[in-house]
Parts: C-alpha cells; sequence; structure tokens
C-alpha cells in the first residue's frame, strides 16, 4: 500500500494544474488508495443517469455556465466511477433545457430515457473572498429521482461547501478562469462521493490542501 504522504503529493500535483480533468483526478486517486467508504446511494450502478444542475433564479444569467459545467463534471466522475452506470451526454441534456419550458427532474429523464436523474439545484456559488482573495463558496441542494416511478429516492444539501477549507488564495497566483475551474472540480467531486464508494483519504488530503 502507497503511504499516505505520495497519495497527498499526487493529489495535489493534479489539483495544481489548471487543466487537470476529472476523470484523470479521479482513476488517479483510485489507483492510489482502495476505497474504504461505501456510497450514499448505490442506486445509479447499471442505470442511465441524467445529471442536471440548475441555479435559483438570482444565479441563473451570472452562473448559468458554472452550473451546467458542474453537471458535467458531476456526469463524468460518475460514468467513471459507477460501476456500469451510462450518464447522457451534458449535451443532450442542454440541448432538452433549451427547447422546452422546464417542468421538473422527472420529466426531463423521461424525455431523455435515463433510469435516474441527478438534480442539482446551485443555491448559491461565489469565487471571491474579498477583493484580492479566491475562496469558493458554494450551497446545493442534491436530489435523485428514479425516472419510471417519479419518486425521490436520494436528498442531500451541502450547505456553504467551502474550498479551500482553512485559507483564501491570493487573486495574484492564478487567474479568474483558472480559480473557478478548480473549485468546480472540488465541489464535483464531494457531490459524485454521494454514489460511490471513496477513500477516507481522499477527502482528507483534497479539503486540507495548502496553497
Amino acid at each position: 500500500m502507497r503511504s499516505r504522504p505520495v497519495f497527498v503529493a499526487a493529489l495535489a500535483a493534479l489539483l495544481l494544474l489548471p487543466q487537470a480533468g476529472c476523470s484523470m483526478l479521479m482513476t488517479a486517486a483510485y489507483l492510489l488508495e482502495p476505497a474504504d467508504v461505501p456510497a450514499e446511494f448505490a442506486g445509479l450502478t447499471g442505470k442511465r443517469v441524467a445529471v442536471v444542475c440548475k441555479p435559483i433564479v438570482e444565479l441563473e444569467f451570472s452562473d448559468a455556465n458554472s452550473a451546467r459545467e458542474l453537471a458535467g463534471l458531476v456526469g463524468a466522475q460518475i460514468e467513471t466511477a459507477v460501476r456500469k452506470a451510462k450518464v447522457v451526454k451534458q449535451q443532450e441534456v442542454a440541448r432538452w433545457i433549451d427547447e422546452h419550458a422546464w417542468v421538473d427532474y422527472p420529466t426531463l429523464g423521461k424525455a431523455l430515457d435515463a433510469d435516474h436523474v441527478v438534480g442539482i439545484d446551485l443555491e448559491g456559488f461565489r469565487l471571491h473572498e474579498g477583493s484580492t482573495l479566491y475562496r469558493g463558496k458554494a450551497s446545493v441542494h442534491i436530489r435523485v429521482f428514479d425516472v419510471k416511478k417519479k419518486s425521490l429516492v436520494f436528498e442531500k444539501r451541502f450547505d456553504d461547501y467551502t474550498f479551500p477549507t482553512d485559507s483564501a488564495i491570493p487573486a495574484t497566483d492564478r487567474t479568474e478562469v483558472q480559480f473557478r475551474g478548480l473549485f468546480l472540480q472540488m465541489l464535483s467531486l464531494r457531490i459524485s462521493r454521494c454514489f460511490h464508494a471513496y477513500e477516507s483519504r481522499e477527502t482528507f488530503a483534497s479539503e486540507n490542501l495548502t496553497f
């Protein structure tokens, strides 16, 4: 088994690469350490899944792109980490939303021939702490619907998810675009862990990185 310092160093190296893909991050974490924390909801195994993120009205214009990117990142991680899960392409989800009046998550799931819909309501999202520091904060309400039964099968909230946890990043260290990408990666990792087993030290390492 690899030592914890090696795991932390590898994870930090990936996180510090602005363009590092989430799939790379998930794969590296899986190879370095075995999963010891079970999924909170394991019902996505072997299912066709649509992932949708909707910002509340106050964020619809300022962070609509962040919401769609978050959905794409969560979907990619589910497809990577949940056995035999097939995730509807985000382009298909976006096209349906653009072409239809919004009704509810199960209706969208039925239209996209999905078994389950992971609905993420983005209720708060910001990147700055003051004018010279980056510290992301988000509030999300996650619900999973069984499309055929039109029933809610899982629900969880993350109020004021913060990254970095105990520090902030000077705005001179990276661009806003780079930090936004990093923050969305970290938030999507936290959300996707609801649906697959993971290594407990992965959470500690990622949420306690220093910059």
